[in-house]
């Protein structure tokens, strides 16, 4: 297979992991609505640091970069269920609960105030992300009857916030006591998956993060040296399995059945994956020629990220492209500003130009390449 491994990997590091800046940056936002939600709870409710409950792709390390920084950050919170009742002594229902934490959370700053969805309170930002704040109250605490709810539409409803982040870390850790770097690259494997489903977002409809994770999870190959590599193998495993059922579970849960995470045995957004996982190993089969060149190699990949021209500058001058294209991230975020020298540094105070959020690199075109 033609090795167009460092390519794959820097792209991965550029333009798909989040950098650490960014991550800083939400875990400030998410401090910073903790701190408001413990200063402004109603009195008698107990609240500490320990009662936040980290969730979704950023607690397990596969959160992926967005257009228009469409994050989506999860942060649960659990209650003692004696603590929610009114001054009459009754108590809270599930939005009632859900009205508390919204109004504790809110801030005049924001441009647009916290609103209840379904299953969660949503806090948005003016950079475009947002984040979710499930409401858990937790029953029996501190005996083994000990079990959370969940506020949502429907009222309270037994779950266990911490369910996938221990089933996910557990199973990262012991792919690396296999392996080094094994469970790492499932990790790389993740949001590399991530960013092959959203590269059309206006054309293809498919699985959320979630369901995609579980797959990728049950598909991957042991371990590749290489990440290319890797990745042609967990599409190879991964059109095989769709061929045989569109179904998928959720493999964090100890039960047996397990709860199905599709709607159906055809949910339309499988579908999708399975025919463009289809498209992906029909363009990437020129990588088997023995005869196949660099040129043939980066348009196969280009065509299965939509790598917005990065192949291609990393293929013309590698140091060059690394240095634009790694700061793309911090220019959506905000977080980079033009120095006196008219170079694009890290946002600092007081100094610098702020730059503009962009979407393209090098494109000056409405669409995406």
């Amino acid at each position: 297979m033609f090795d167009y491994n460092e390519q794959v990997q820097v792209y991965e590091t550029d333009c798909v992991n989040l950098p650490q800046a960014v991550k800083d940056k939400l875990r400030d936002q998410r401090e910073a609505n903790r701190t408001r939600l413990k200063r402004n709870r109603p009195d008698g409710i107990r609240l500490n640091d320990d009662h936040f409950i980290p969730q979704g792709s950023m607690a397990i390390g596969t959160t992926v970069q967005e257009e228009n920084n469409a994050y989506d950050i999860d942060d649960g919170v659990w209650f003692h269920k004696d603590d929610l009742k009114k001054k009459d002594g009754t108590a809270f229902t599930a939005r009632e609960t859900q009205e508390m934490v919204r109004d504790a959370v809110k801030d005049p700053n924001f441009n647009k105030q916290p609103e209840i969805h379904n299953n969660c309170v949503r806090v948005f930002y003016a950079e475009g992300h947002h984040v979710d704040i499930p409401c858990y109250r937790k029953l029996d605490a501190d005996t083994d009857n000990e079990r959370q709810e969940l506020a949502g539409a429907a009222g309270f409803a037994t779950s266990d916030p911490t369910e996938i982040n221990r089933w996910f870390i557990g199973r990262v850790e012991a792919l690396n006591k296999q392996r080094d770097g094994a469970g790492s690259q499932l990790r790389v494997m993740i949001r590399l998956m991530k960013r092959f489903a959203r590269s059309r977002v206006e054309d293809w409809d498919m699985p959320n993060g979630l369901k995609l994770t579980m797959l990728v999870e049950e598909c991957a190959p042991s371990y590749y040296e290489r990440d290319d590599e890797a990745f042609y193998w967990l599409l190879s495993k991964l059109k095989t399995r769709l061929a045989t059922s569109l179904e998928v579970e959720n493999r964090a849960q100890t039960k047996t059945p397990k709860d199905k995470l599709t709607k159906s045995a055809n949910d339309a957004n499988m579908v999708e994956l399975r025919t463009r996982v289809g498209e992906a190993l029909d363009k990437l089969l020129v990588l088997h020629h023995s005869d196949c060149k660099q040129k043939q190699a980066r348009e196969a990949w280009d065509w299965v990220f939509q790598s917005d021209g990065f192949f291609e500058a990393y293929d013309k001058d590698s140091a060059k492209a690394h240095a634009l294209f790694s700061k793309a991230a911090l220019v959506n975020a905000g977080l980079a500003s033009t120095n006196s020298a008219g170079v694009i540094v890290p946002a600092l105070v007081g100094m610098g130009v702020p730059n503009l959020a962009h979407k393209f690199y090098g494109d000056d075109s409405d669409e995406q390449s």
